[in-house]
């Protein structure tokens, strides 16, 4: 069992969704923990803060949730951080096109807050929309700083000073924080400008049950039902089902959270490249990511690491399809793929984020009838950075 015979380690850290945070505890885990690999940072700006310490010191990064277009550039990140979720590249454009083609939006405005995942996201929604004939005007393109307590000045410029200024729709790339307040005076605005009671359309980063509650709050008061929103989403595909049987099974009954299965994902890459390099050094692992993702060899999946050791052993190639979907890591470490669905929020009495459509690569499909697919996260703690090292016999020499 385990890596080269040897049961992997975890080390956890809080990356807080703090990039100075982030950076702390990937430098400890590096230093203090002396890690080969990290399962994270869980955001963007967490990821492009740590990777200089982490490729300076000879350790990958894969994150499951790290999405700004930033971390495809070899410059950056110098080959040592890959990811198991498509980039913001591929959201971007399934925003825009869903919400020029599928809901005949022409005119959209769009609020982002102010770190690489936000202006990234903003800039490739606004690149796919505007190419397919709408219209956004750059006045309308906020940007936001994060955690502030007044955001009436960004929601004055957004929706203009009357009817005619108003964007059709709105799309908001933010954190639950941010998020709240914007909500929040959003609602309280409408009394007296009856004009930006227009679509609202969030971004992944505000898929979050717990979020929906609190905009339910009756000292918020948003009808939460009107509210649509794009994310990553697992396939639609026995791979994930398998995976969220073993996954309740494992955690009392809970269905995965966001990025559960990508992070999953992360940790069996990790180990397959370990294995495949037959030692646990960063440069190792850096040297075999791609090579255990795809697109050819031998096909492995959830619970099938005794197949991947055999296989591996005979010098076979082989070829990780996951529970989020086929990775097939590219040039810049990326997948070669991606899906993503269009949310939205149940009426009463429950109230809960469940999808409105499915995307896979070029094509918008109803959800499956009693398709148990990836939930919304659940309000949780600060995530935080996970540590994966195969411990050998040579390391401890």
């Amino acid at each position: 069992g385990g890596v080269l015979g040897q049961p992997i380690v975890m080390f956890n850290e809080d990356d807080q969704t703090n990039s100075q945070a982030a950076a702390a505890a990937a430098t400890k885990l590096i230093t203090t923990n002396h890690v080969d690999a990290i399962v994270g940072a869980q955001f963007s700006g967490g990821s492009l803060s740590s990777i200089d310490t982490a490729s300076s010191n000879n350790v990958v990064m894969v994150s499951p949730s790290a999405t700004s277009v930033k971390l495809s550039d070899l410059t950056v990140t110098k080959g040592w951080f890959f990811r198991t979720i498509s980039s913001d590249a591929l959201q971007g454009a399934v925003a825009g096109s869903y919400l020029y083609t599928n809901s005949s939006f022409r005119y959209a405005g769009v609020l982002a807050i102010n770190n690489p995942y936000g202006v990234g996201l903003a800039n490739n929604f606004k690149a796919k929309f505007t190419s397919l004939g709408g219209t956004i005007n750059a006045s309308q393109v906020v940007i936001i700083p994060e955690a502030q307590t007044d955001y009436a000045g960004a929601l004055n410029q957004l929706f203009g000073a009357s009817p005619a200024a108003a964007p059709q729709v709105i799309y908001f790339v933010g954190y639950p924080d941010t998020g709240l307040t914007v909500m929040k005076q959003w609602q309280n605005g409408l009394s007296s400008h009856s004009w930006w009671n227009r679509q609202w359309v969030f971004s992944e980063g505000l898929d979050d049950q717990g979020f929906v509650d609190s905009l339910r709050d009756p000292a918020v008061g948003v009808d939460v039902t009107q509210i649509w929103g794009t994310s990553p989403a697992a396939p639609n595909s026995t791979l994930y089902n398998g995976f969220v049987t073993r996954y309740k099974a494992a955690f009392f009954d809970q269905d995965p959270v966001l990025y559960a299965s990508h992070a999953y994902d992360a940790v069996y890459l990790i180990a397959l490249a370990a294995q495949k390099a037959g030692a646990v050094d960063g440069a190792s692992l850096k040297a075999n990511l791609r090579a255990v993702s795809g697109p050819t060899g031998t096909v492995i999946n959830g619970g099938q690491w005794s197949k991947a050791l055999t296989e591996l052993a005979a010098g076979h190639a082989i070829n990780w399809e996951g529970a989020s979907g086929t990775e097939d890591l590219n040039a810049t470490n990326d997948p070669g793929r991606g899906s993503y669905e269009v949310w939205g929020v149940s009426a009463s009495p429950a109230f809960k984020i469940y999808r409105l459509a499915y995307f896979g690569e070029t094509l918008v499909v109803p959800a499956a009838a009693g398709f148990g697919g990836q939930i919304a996260a659940q309000s949780q703690p600060n995530n935080f950075v996970t540590q994966i090292r195969a411990v050998v016999l040579s390391k401890l020499e």
